[in-house]
């Protein structure tokens, strides 16, 4: 039997580092679209398990020659994780239509803006209050409509907040400002926005990448729909703080200050007052349900695991 072939466009990031590995595991032939930049395996990983082509999405989408370079793969599966903009996904679109080829992109959970149902479905209205996340709205409309009308087999996969080894995580206080860890750490007080009763949702990359496989798996049941893609539950912000100093032996000293008394003292924090105010809590229901899907890591787990290797590159430092 012919193995099938996936095209992962920006297959080096944190997604990529885990989905790459699990498809190869799963005997998929693997090609990495990827401006080289970043590199996310041990050296050689690349040449013996996987074609990697060094490529600049935007400059060939330009240039017109994006579509030849994705036919020229001879893809049965896509993975776009790095489609930001409208007229990237209606590129895909046209190249793909009438094509048999499963389409899969990352959205994001931001996509809904502020909460207003907890947890948040998939089938709740989008009302994305920034650009990225308006553009990811737009993608994903333009990705299900085209799928609806017959032309393309999309699904589209919105995480959470990205928590795991290899970056930084949203703090207590709202920012990826590690500082703010690192006070927790020596048991200085941190500022916490509205009280920290807001809500953040964690994911483990490997939980987002096990998504994105089980719906290439699962294509039939996986096409046409949009899929969350959170830890196993939320946390508040004052319950992450808590935990954070936990993990070191410490209590959580923290100053409530509203988002407006922060501003008028220190000027906006965008990043902090986005992830405060939108309360982000998603479902995990449909993925369950129809894929039959369980993330494997909690939202603690995720962040114990994400802190250890901010310790270990020199990021936090512990006495």
């Amino acid at each position: 039997m012919k193995r099938k072939k996936v095209l992962v466009i920006g297959g080096t990031g944190h997604i990529g580092s885990y989905l790459i590995p699990s498809l190869v595991a799963k005997d998929y032939e693997v090609v990495v679209f990827s401006r080289g930049k970043t590199a996310a395996y041990p050296e050689g990983f690349w040449e013996k398990e996987i074609k990697m082509v060094t490529v600049d999405r935007e400059k060939e989408e330009r240039t017109g020659r994006w579509p030849e370079l994705i036919e020229e793969t001879g893809a049965d599966i896509i993975v776009d994780i790095i489609c930001f903009e409208p007229e990237s996904a209606q590129i895909l679109i046209d190249a793909l239509t009438g094509k048999d080829v499963h389409l899969l992109s990352c959205g994001t959970v931001w996509v809904y803006g502020k909460t207003r149902i907890v947890p948040t479905p998939e089938s709740a209205p989008r009302f994305p209050e920034n650009d990225y996340a308006r553009k990811k709205a737009i993608i994903e409309s333009k990705l299900l409509q085209a799928t609806r009308e017959g032309k393309v087999k999309a699904t589209v996969i919105h995480p959470g907040h990205i928590t795991g080894p290899g970056k930084t995580f949203v703090t207590p206080f709202g920012d990826h400002n590690p500082e703010n860890l690192q006070k927790i750490i020596d048991g200085e007080e941190i500022y916490l926005l509205d009280g920290g009763f807001s809500t953040l949702h964690h994911v483990h990359p490997q939980d987002v990448a096990s998504l994105f496989l089980r719906a290439i798996e699962k294509e039939t049941r996986a096409i046409g729909e949009s899929f969350n893609c959170g830890a196993s539950e939320a946390m508040t912000f004052w319950g992450l703080g808590e935990y954070f100093a936990s993990l070191f032996g410490k209590e959580f000293y923290f100053q409530n200050i509203s988002l407006e008394e922060y501003t008028e003292k220190f000027g906006y924090p965008e990043e902090a007052a986005q992830h405060v105010r939108q309360g982000c809590c998603v479902s995990m229901l449909k993925a369950q349900e129809v894929l039959n899907f369980t993330p494997r890591y909690s939202a603690r787990e995720a962040v114990a695991l994400a802190t250890d290797d901010l310790i270990k590159k020199g990021i936090l430092k512990v006495n």
